[in-house]
């Protein structure tokens, strides 16, 4: 069959994908999203014409010696999303993921102000780079695999207009938490992660079932402590009760809870929403009870924001305080799209406090899968000026 394909380069704009891969005599075949786009001996197919931040599918196939066309390479990028005004620079950058046969190879856009990038696979560290592209030459082809890609950024090296101001307010406010420290406080956090299928059922050689189009995402927040100290020292509410738990999808604990359901199985998709706000309950200096109460709903929202045929896009919003105290809020979005082929992209920003857990379920009878999981830096840190943790989860099907 001779030498092995990749891909040698790979260029996107808002409204354009170019790619090459190794260049052969054989003839190749590209399908988009499992459409025929290109037969021929070249070894480049451009792509323009396209909407800006979509996710899109190309397969390489190449023919075997009994005429098969079979999957050589499979690449899912998609198209940048340019917005001067965006908060989440996760929301304007791509990351790709391209699969053969033992190889799965990551590619990002470079985010300002960061020079170093962490990868796990499955949960543990393979190799820290300041290259933003990864290639793993060693993966298993029967089972999933997960990558993430983490970085800090200090407030002072982002462009945002406000870079000052929080940088500032976020070097004070870590002199003054003795549970933090001024550097802690000023950095930002951005986590990527890619759930990739298994590579025999990508590349065609173990046929995968089709995917399911019903999905169920929970987003929970909860306080871990069983009781806290409440950081504004002025408040008659000295101490509060927490939640008192882990990280648990099914807990009837939590500050707040939100449910969406998005239903694409049928021509006609359905999206439906529920929320809860736990009970505040305020403890006196001696930590005996003084006053329970629960915070009104209304600054929790989820609409559909975008819908065409191949996809639902929703925005889920988030923005609660305790109803005993005057504190900040605890704000937090999610921009989450879902394709009809089975593929969604997750992107959200948070505050660092105080525990977040989001979770995906596929299906009525599916079981919770975790897609993003933070410990609490402290109540302070719902503060505006600390610096947000930035979030993107996607899978490759």
């Amino acid at each position: 069959m001779g030498k092995e394909w990749d891909i040698e380069l790979l260029e996107q704009t808002d409204r354009m994908i170019y790619f090459t891969w190794t260049p052969t005599d054989e003839i190749s075949q590209i399908k988009k999203d499992g459409v025929i786009v290109y037969t021929g001996t070249q070894a480049s197919f451009r792509d323009e014409g396209l909407s800006p931040g979509e996710l899109f599918c190309y397969t390489i196939e190449r023919q075997s010696e009994q005429g098969n066309w079979m999957p050589a390479v499979k690449l899912l990028t998609g198209t940048e999303k340019r917005d001067p005004d965006c908060i989440n620079q996760l929301e304007q950058i791509v990351l790709s993921t391209i699969v053969s046969h033992k190889r799965v190879s990551l590619a990002w856009g470079a985010l300002d102000g960061i020079g170093e990038y962490d990868i796990y696979r499955d949960g543990k560290q393979v190799a820290t780079t300041r290259k933003t592209q990864f290639t793993d030459r060693e993966v298993p082809q029967d089972r999933e695999v997960t990558y993430w890609i983490r970085a800090r950024r200090p407030v002072e090296r982002t462009e945002s207009p406000l870079r000052k101001i929080k940088s500032l307010a976020a070097n004070i406010f870590g002199a003054l938490n003795v549970a933090s420290s001024p550097e802690q406080a000023a950095v930002e956090k951005f986590w990527l992660s890619k759930k990739i299928a298994p590579l025999n059922q990508l590349l065609g050689e173990k046929q995968g079932k089709a995917p399911e189009l019903k999905w169920h995402l929970r987003y929970l927040t909860f306080l871990p402590d069983d009781v806290l100290k409440n950081p504004n020292l002025a408040s008659p509410n000295p101490y509060f009760q927490g939640d008192d738990r882990t990280f648990d999808p099914e807990s009837k604990h939590y500050r707040s809870l939100t449910n969406c359901i998005i239903d694409l199985s049928k021509q006609q998709g359905t999206f439906d929403f529920d929320k809860d706000i736990g009970t505040s309950i305020a403890y006196n200096w001696r930590r005996k009870f003084r006053k329970a109460d629960v915070a009104s709903s209304e600054g929790v929202d989820a609409r559909i924001s975008e819908e065409t045929p191949q996809k639902t896009e929703i925005l889920l919003t988030h923005s609660v305080g305790n109803p005993l105290t005057t504190s900040p809020n605890i704000d937090y979005e999610v921009s989450a799209t879902f394709y009809r082929n089975g593929v969604y992209d997750f992107i959200g920003v948070h505050d660092q406090s105080p525990n977040h857990e989001i979770y995906l379920k596929l299906g009525d009878h599916g079981s919770w899968q975790p897609l993003h999981q933070t410990e609490s830096e402290g109540l302070a840190w719902m503060a505006d000026p600390i610096a947000a943790h930035y979030w993107r989860f996607s899978n490759f099907l």
